[in-house]
């Protein structure tokens, strides 16, 4: 970067800042962001700051930096991103008012420097685009493993017994997330017996297959039995054609099926009190 913009910059810091600031009390963009009008003379300080480092380096490494982090703050919290867009034009902005009247009578001087400013902040724009589109990037990717990991839960019945309803497609990385879930529910809950209800899956395949037997071996290893429940006929007949062996691992059509073998197991003994009826009861035998 030419000398001449950078002892600018650095001579002209409280003019910019302090003109920076006059022109956000009153933008319509900033005045109903009660973070940014509270925090501008800190950020416009902040920006100036990184500004003069880069362009004494020749680099925009600071300036990224510290973009990037007002970026993922606002992404982050659900903030409006349009201020910080504002914040930087405001900075040429008032770098140019600055400029035109430090250098009135050098038209030469004042195209140069106003020239550099422009080139420099439009590059800062840039970054600030960049910086938000992958904070957005970031914070969805968070949002579907919280997904992945609510669509998966390890519910805890009784003592000792655990059922994993599984619903929708199964790729590898859900799988991962299944397994994950599964396995850190045993250990919470002390679990030896847990149901894998596979009923919502729509399609079972090669790959979902070797999934669950992956995930009913990993349970064996923490000390449980894995039932596999909600065994369709189309299911039965895809494991028969491709060969897979299923022979060490329970399985029930129904979770109906999955809990009574599973009682017997834990000797609990479900039956109806009170006459009968819609209602019942489980007790257990210590």
């Amino acid at each position: 970067m030419e000398q001449e913009i950078v002892e600018f910059w650095a001579d002209a810091r409280n003019e910019i800042v302090g003109k920076c600031i006059q022109l956000s009390v009153k933008d319509s963009a900033l005045g109903s962001d009660e973070w940014h009008q509270g925090n501008r003379e800190r950020v416009f300080d902040s920006l100036w700051s990184v500004l003069l480092q880069d362009m004494q380096d020749d680099t925009l490494a600071k300036t990224e930096e510290v973009i990037g982090s007002l970026a993922r703050e606002a992404v982050k919290y659900g903030r409006d991103v349009e201020p910080l867009e504002r914040i930087i034009e405001i900075l040429m902005e008032s770098a140019e008012e600055t400029a035109r009247s430090k250098y009135p009578e050098e038209p030469d001087r004042l195209s140069r420097i106003t020239g550099d400013v422009k080139e420099y902040l439009n590059k800062a724009m840039t970054v600030l685009a960049r910086s938000i589109i992958k904070a957005q990037a970031e914070v969805i990717e968070k949002q579907k493993d919280y997904l992945l990991e609510l669509s998966t839960p390890a519910i805890p019945l009784l003592d000792g017994i655990l059922i994993l309803p599984l619903i929708g497609t199964i790729d590898t990385r859900r799988a991962k997330q299944i397994m994950d879930n599964l396995l850190n529910g045993i250990v919470e809950a002390q679990a030896d017996t847990v149901l894998i209800d596979i009923s919502g899956v729509p399609i079972v395949d090669t790959q979902v297959a070797h999934h669950l037997m992956k995930t009913v071996q990993a349970a064996r290893l923490l000390g449980a039995r894995c039932i596999i429940v909600g065994i369709r006929p189309e299911f039965a007949q895809t494991i028969v054609k491709l060969g897979i062996d299923f022979g060490k691992i329970v399985t029930k059509n129904s979770l109906q099926a999955g809990l009574k073998l599973a009682f017997e197991w834990h000797n609990y003994e479900l039956r109806r009190v009170g006459g009968g009826g819609h209602h019942a009861a489980t007790g257990a035998n210590s």
